[in-house]
Protein backbone atom coordinates (compact mmCIF):
# COMPACT_ATOMS: atom_id res chain seq x y z
CA UNK A 1 0.00 0.00 0.00
CA UNK A 2 1.73 3.46 -1.07
CA UNK A 3 1.84 6.13 0.97
CA UNK A 4 -0.93 8.22 -0.62
CA UNK A 5 -3.33 5.73 -0.01
CA UNK A 6 -1.93 5.67 3.37
CA UNK A 7 -2.57 9.13 3.76
CA UNK A 8 -6.08 9.09 2.44
CA UNK A 9 -7.31 6.25 4.28
CA UNK A 10 -5.80 8.28 7.74
CA UNK A 11 -7.58 12.10 6.18
CA UNK A 12 -10.96 9.50 6.41
CA UNK A 13 -10.56 8.21 9.70
CA UNK A 14 -9.84 11.87 11.38
CA UNK A 15 -12.80 12.95 9.51
CA UNK A 16 -15.06 10.42 10.59
CA UNK A 17 -14.35 10.56 14.08
CA UNK A 18 -14.50 14.56 14.07
CA UNK A 19 -17.83 14.06 12.31
CA UNK A 20 -18.63 11.24 14.91
CA UNK A 21 -17.53 13.71 17.96
CA UNK A 22 -19.55 16.49 16.86
CA UNK A 23 -22.77 14.76 16.33
CA UNK A 24 -22.05 13.08 19.47
CA UNK A 25 -22.03 16.40 21.29
CA UNK A 26 -25.02 17.30 19.70
CA UNK A 27 -27.20 14.49 19.78
CA UNK A 28 -25.85 14.54 23.68
CA UNK A 29 -27.40 18.36 23.83
CA UNK A 30 -30.57 17.72 22.68
CA UNK A 31 -31.06 14.92 25.00
CA UNK A 32 -30.16 16.71 27.44
CA UNK A 33 -32.75 19.61 26.66
CA UNK A 34 -35.47 17.16 26.42
CA UNK A 35 -34.79 15.19 29.24
CA UNK A 36 -33.85 18.35 32.20
CA UNK A 37 -38.01 18.60 31.51
CA UNK A 38 -38.44 14.98 32.92
CA UNK A 39 -39.25 15.02 36.47
CA UNK A 40 -41.26 11.58 36.48
CA UNK A 41 -40.28 7.65 36.14
CA UNK A 42 -37.25 5.93 37.44
CA UNK A 43 -35.60 6.43 33.59
CA UNK A 44 -34.50 9.99 34.74
CA UNK A 45 -37.15 11.85 36.11
CA UNK A 46 -36.38 11.01 39.73
CA UNK A 47 -33.17 11.82 39.64
CA UNK A 48 -34.09 15.09 38.23
CA UNK A 49 -36.25 15.90 41.29
CA UNK A 50 -34.11 15.06 43.40
CA UNK A 51 -31.29 17.21 42.15
CA UNK A 52 -33.89 20.24 41.97
CA UNK A 53 -35.07 20.50 45.58
CA UNK A 54 -32.28 17.99 47.69
CA UNK A 55 -30.52 21.16 48.82
CA UNK A 56 -33.68 21.97 50.26
CA UNK A 57 -35.47 19.66 51.83
CA UNK A 58 -35.33 19.11 55.35
CA UNK A 59 -35.33 15.01 55.75
CA UNK A 60 -34.09 12.34 52.51
CA UNK A 61 -34.11 8.60 52.43
CA UNK A 62 -31.76 7.03 50.13
CA UNK A 63 -32.24 3.19 49.05
CA UNK A 64 -33.55 0.59 47.36
CA UNK A 65 -37.10 -0.55 46.35
CA UNK A 66 -37.58 -1.20 50.06
CA UNK A 67 -37.05 2.11 51.06
CA UNK A 68 -39.17 3.74 48.46
CA UNK A 69 -41.82 1.81 49.39
CA UNK A 70 -41.24 1.41 53.05
CA UNK A 71 -40.93 5.06 54.64
CA UNK A 72 -43.75 7.53 54.36
CA UNK A 73 -41.76 10.98 54.55
CA UNK A 74 -44.72 13.22 55.03
CA UNK A 75 -44.90 11.86 58.26
CA UNK A 76 -41.57 13.02 59.14
CA UNK A 77 -41.20 16.29 57.21
CA UNK A 78 -43.96 18.42 55.48
CA UNK A 79 -40.86 19.26 52.95
CA UNK A 80 -38.88 15.54 52.25
CA UNK A 81 -38.14 13.23 49.99
CA UNK A 82 -37.92 9.49 49.42
CA UNK A 83 -35.16 9.40 46.39
CA UNK A 84 -35.44 5.16 46.55
CA UNK A 85 -34.98 3.62 43.31
CA UNK A 86 -35.54 0.19 42.50
CA UNK A 87 -32.57 -2.26 42.02
CA UNK A 88 -29.64 0.30 43.32
CA UNK A 89 -27.24 -0.12 46.09
CA UNK A 90 -24.73 1.28 48.16
CA UNK A 91 -22.66 2.76 45.19
CA UNK A 92 -25.77 5.22 43.94
CA UNK A 93 -26.33 6.30 47.44
CA UNK A 94 -22.99 7.27 48.58
CA UNK A 95 -22.66 8.94 45.30
CA UNK A 96 -25.71 11.07 45.99
CA UNK A 97 -25.35 11.77 49.30
CA UNK A 98 -21.65 12.89 48.41
CA UNK A 99 -23.82 15.44 46.01
CA UNK A 100 -25.18 16.84 49.13
CA UNK A 101 -25.01 20.79 50.32
CA UNK A 102 -22.16 19.83 53.50
CA UNK A 103 -23.70 23.32 55.06
CA UNK A 104 -27.56 22.20 54.85
CA UNK A 105 -29.04 20.93 57.96
CA UNK A 106 -30.98 18.17 56.78
CA UNK A 107 -32.18 14.57 58.43
CA UNK A 108 -30.61 11.96 56.40
CA UNK A 109 -31.71 8.69 56.41
CA UNK A 110 -29.77 5.57 54.60
CA UNK A 111 -31.63 2.02 53.93
CA UNK A 112 -29.50 -0.68 53.97
CA UNK A 113 -29.96 -4.44 53.12
CA UNK A 114 -27.72 -6.62 54.96
CA UNK A 115 -27.61 -9.00 52.23
CA UNK A 116 -26.43 -6.46 50.22
CA UNK A 117 -23.07 -6.10 52.22
CA UNK A 118 -22.49 -9.95 51.98
CA UNK A 119 -22.97 -10.27 48.49
CA UNK A 120 -19.65 -11.23 46.88
CA UNK A 121 -20.83 -10.53 43.88
CA UNK A 122 -21.60 -6.78 44.15
CA UNK A 123 -19.57 -5.15 41.85
CA UNK A 124 -20.94 -1.18 42.41
CA UNK A 125 -22.78 -1.15 39.20
CA UNK A 126 -25.49 0.16 40.22
CA UNK A 127 -23.70 3.33 40.11
CA UNK A 128 -24.34 2.80 36.29
CA UNK A 129 -27.91 4.51 37.18
CA UNK A 130 -26.55 7.84 37.22
CA UNK A 131 -24.53 7.93 34.13
CA UNK A 132 -27.07 10.11 32.39
CA UNK A 133 -25.28 12.99 34.82
CA UNK A 134 -21.80 12.40 33.48
CA UNK A 135 -19.92 15.24 32.39
CA UNK A 136 -22.78 17.27 33.56
CA UNK A 137 -22.63 17.01 37.59
CA UNK A 138 -18.84 17.39 38.65
CA UNK A 139 -19.16 14.92 41.86
CA UNK A 140 -21.24 12.81 39.98
CA UNK A 141 -18.77 13.04 37.01
CA UNK A 142 -15.84 11.82 39.80
CA UNK A 143 -17.40 8.96 41.20
CA UNK A 144 -18.33 7.10 37.88
CA UNK A 145 -14.53 8.04 36.76
CA UNK A 146 -13.21 6.36 39.85
CA UNK A 147 -15.72 3.23 39.74
CA UNK A 148 -14.41 2.25 35.97
CA UNK A 149 -17.84 1.86 35.21
CA UNK A 150 -18.27 3.37 31.88
CA UNK A 151 -15.81 2.64 28.98
CA UNK A 152 -13.26 4.48 27.35
CA UNK A 153 -16.52 5.22 24.55
CA UNK A 154 -18.73 6.53 27.22
CA UNK A 155 -16.23 8.62 28.75
CA UNK A 156 -15.78 10.71 25.08
CA UNK A 157 -19.11 9.95 23.63
CA UNK A 158 -21.26 11.35 25.81
CA UNK A 159 -24.49 10.16 24.44
CA UNK A 160 -23.52 6.90 24.90
CA UNK A 161 -24.44 7.29 28.48
CA UNK A 162 -28.42 7.94 27.47
CA UNK A 163 -28.52 4.15 26.22
CA UNK A 164 -31.25 1.97 28.04
CA UNK A 165 -32.70 5.19 28.97
CA UNK A 166 -34.06 6.58 25.95
CA UNK A 167 -37.47 5.37 25.90
CA UNK A 168 -38.32 6.10 29.21
CA UNK A 169 -37.70 9.75 29.07
CA UNK A 170 -39.13 10.04 25.98
CA UNK A 171 -42.70 8.42 27.60
CA UNK A 172 -42.44 10.67 30.43
CA UNK A 173 -41.45 13.79 28.14
CA UNK A 174 -44.50 13.23 26.62
CA UNK A 175 -46.76 11.74 29.03
CA UNK A 176 -46.03 12.00 33.07
CA UNK A 177 -46.52 9.10 35.05
CA UNK A 178 -47.70 11.69 37.54
CA UNK A 179 -47.36 15.13 38.85
CA UNK A 180 -44.46 15.49 40.25
CA UNK A 181 -44.72 18.96 42.09
CA UNK A 182 -47.07 17.06 44.59
CA UNK A 183 -44.95 13.75 44.90
CA UNK A 184 -42.63 13.34 47.69
CA UNK A 185 -40.86 10.44 46.05
CA UNK A 186 -42.82 7.68 48.71
CA UNK A 187 -44.54 4.83 46.48
CA UNK A 188 -46.34 2.55 48.81
CA UNK A 189 -47.54 -1.10 47.67
CA UNK A 190 -51.30 -1.83 47.27
CA UNK A 191 -52.46 -4.86 47.71
CA UNK A 192 -55.80 -5.48 46.18
CA UNK A 193 -58.25 -8.18 47.00
CA UNK A 194 -57.73 -10.20 43.64
CA UNK A 195 -53.82 -10.61 44.95
CA UNK A 196 -54.26 -11.40 48.46
CA UNK A 197 -54.41 -15.14 47.81
CA UNK A 198 -51.44 -14.94 46.24
CA UNK A 199 -50.12 -12.92 48.55
CA UNK A 200 -50.38 -15.20 51.14
CA UNK A 201 -49.49 -18.30 49.29
CA UNK A 202 -45.92 -16.69 48.73
CA UNK A 203 -45.68 -15.72 52.63
CA UNK A 204 -46.99 -19.29 53.33
CA UNK A 205 -43.77 -20.78 51.58
CA UNK A 206 -40.52 -22.21 53.55
CA UNK A 207 -38.10 -18.91 54.09
CA UNK A 208 -35.31 -21.09 55.06
CA UNK A 209 -31.66 -19.46 53.79
CA UNK A 210 -29.66 -22.11 52.67
CA UNK A 211 -26.91 -19.47 52.34
CA UNK A 212 -26.66 -18.65 55.98
CA UNK A 213 -22.77 -18.84 56.85
CA UNK A 214 -21.38 -18.43 60.46
CA UNK A 215 -19.21 -15.76 59.64
CA UNK A 216 -20.10 -13.72 56.65
CA UNK A 217 -17.80 -11.55 54.86
CA UNK A 218 -18.17 -8.05 53.89
CA UNK A 219 -18.07 -7.13 50.49
CA UNK A 220 -15.29 -4.96 50.52
CA UNK A 221 -16.41 -2.35 47.20
CA UNK A 222 -19.97 -2.00 49.62
CA UNK A 223 -17.77 -1.08 52.52
CA UNK A 224 -15.97 1.29 50.87
CA UNK A 225 -18.87 3.26 49.41
CA UNK A 226 -20.21 2.90 53.38
CA UNK A 227 -16.90 4.49 54.48
CA UNK A 228 -16.79 7.23 51.83
CA UNK A 229 -21.07 8.11 53.43
CA UNK A 230 -19.05 7.71 56.85
CA UNK A 231 -16.32 10.79 55.89
CA UNK A 232 -19.54 12.85 54.37
CA UNK A 233 -21.11 12.72 57.75
CA UNK A 234 -17.89 14.20 59.21
CA UNK A 235 -17.74 16.89 57.02
CA UNK A 236 -21.38 17.70 57.63
CA UNK A 237 -22.13 18.12 61.41
CA UNK A 238 -25.44 20.17 60.59
CA UNK A 239 -27.05 16.66 59.43
CA UNK A 240 -28.35 13.99 61.18
CA UNK A 241 -27.52 10.65 59.70
CA UNK A 242 -29.71 7.49 60.63
CA UNK A 243 -28.76 4.07 58.95
CA UNK A 244 -32.34 1.40 58.42
CA UNK A 245 -33.19 -1.73 57.92
CA UNK A 246 -36.48 -1.89 57.06
CA UNK A 247 -38.66 -5.63 58.09
CA UNK A 248 -38.84 -8.62 56.32
CA UNK A 249 -41.54 -10.88 56.95
CA UNK A 250 -39.19 -13.43 58.48
CA UNK A 251 -35.60 -13.68 57.86
CA UNK A 252 -33.73 -16.57 59.20
CA UNK A 253 -30.51 -15.99 59.08
CA UNK A 254 -29.21 -13.07 61.66
CA UNK A 255 -25.18 -13.61 61.17
CA UNK A 256 -25.15 -11.04 58.11
CA UNK A 257 -27.33 -8.78 60.07
CA UNK A 258 -24.78 -9.02 63.46
CA UNK A 259 -22.03 -8.85 61.17
CA UNK A 260 -23.03 -5.37 59.60
CA UNK A 261 -24.26 -3.67 62.77
CA UNK A 262 -20.35 -4.54 64.55
CA UNK A 263 -19.50 -2.84 61.45
CA UNK A 264 -21.81 0.20 61.73
CA UNK A 265 -20.68 0.03 65.42
CA UNK A 266 -16.73 0.34 64.54
CA UNK A 267 -18.00 3.60 62.39
CA UNK A 268 -19.73 5.07 64.93
CA UNK A 269 -23.25 5.16 62.58
CA UNK A 270 -26.21 5.48 64.06
CA UNK A 271 -27.83 2.03 63.02
CA UNK A 272 -31.41 0.62 63.50
CA UNK A 273 -31.90 -2.96 62.10
CA UNK A 274 -35.80 -3.61 62.12
CA UNK A 275 -35.64 -6.98 60.01
CA UNK A 276 -37.63 -9.33 61.91
CA UNK A 277 -40.01 -6.54 64.46
CA UNK A 278 -42.84 -8.46 62.34
CA UNK A 279 -41.77 -11.53 62.77
CA UNK A 280 -44.37 -13.18 64.68
CA UNK A 281 -47.03 -10.52 63.74
CA UNK A 282 -49.16 -12.97 61.93
CA UNK A 283 -51.07 -9.86 60.16
CA UNK A 284 -50.44 -10.75 56.11
CA UNK A 285 -52.08 -7.31 55.41
CA UNK A 286 -48.81 -6.14 55.76
CA UNK A 287 -47.17 -7.07 53.25
CA UNK A 288 -46.45 -7.44 49.46
CA UNK A 289 -43.91 -10.05 49.36
CA UNK A 290 -41.22 -11.27 51.94
CA UNK A 291 -39.24 -8.42 51.49
CA UNK A 292 -41.99 -5.79 50.59
CA UNK A 293 -43.99 -4.11 52.95
CA UNK A 294 -47.70 -3.00 51.83
CA UNK A 295 -48.77 0.38 52.12
CA UNK A 296 -50.45 -0.60 55.28
CA UNK A 297 -47.23 -2.35 56.57
CA UNK A 298 -45.28 0.47 55.54
CA UNK A 299 -47.25 3.71 57.03
CA UNK A 300 -47.49 0.84 60.48
CA UNK A 301 -43.73 0.71 60.29
CA UNK A 302 -42.43 4.49 59.25
CA UNK A 303 -44.79 5.37 62.43
CA UNK A 304 -43.36 3.17 64.35
CA UNK A 305 -39.73 4.55 63.16
CA UNK A 306 -41.05 8.24 63.48
CA UNK A 307 -41.79 7.78 67.24
CA UNK A 308 -38.50 5.75 68.14
CA UNK A 309 -36.68 8.87 66.19
CA UNK A 310 -38.23 10.88 68.39
CA UNK A 311 -37.59 9.07 71.74
CA UNK A 312 -33.94 8.34 71.05
CA UNK A 313 -33.51 12.49 70.02
CA UNK A 314 -30.17 11.94 68.09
Amino acid sequence: MNSEIIKKLLKIVVLTLLISYGLDKLVFFGLNKISDKVMTGQAIGKLNHFLSLKDNTDFLVFGNSRANRHIDVELFSDNGFNMGIDGIGIAYNSTLINTLNEEKKQLILVHIDTKNFINANYDGSDIRGLKTKYQRDDKITDALNESGELSQLQRVFYSMNYNGNAIGILKNYFKPSYDYKTHNGYDPLIVNSDQETMRDLVLSKDNQNDECVDNPKINPLALRYLKSIKTFTEKSPNKTFLFVTSPMYNDTCSTDNKKLGEIMQDLGLTYWDFTNLYKDNKDNSYWKDKTHMSKTGAEAFSIFLLDKYKSNKI
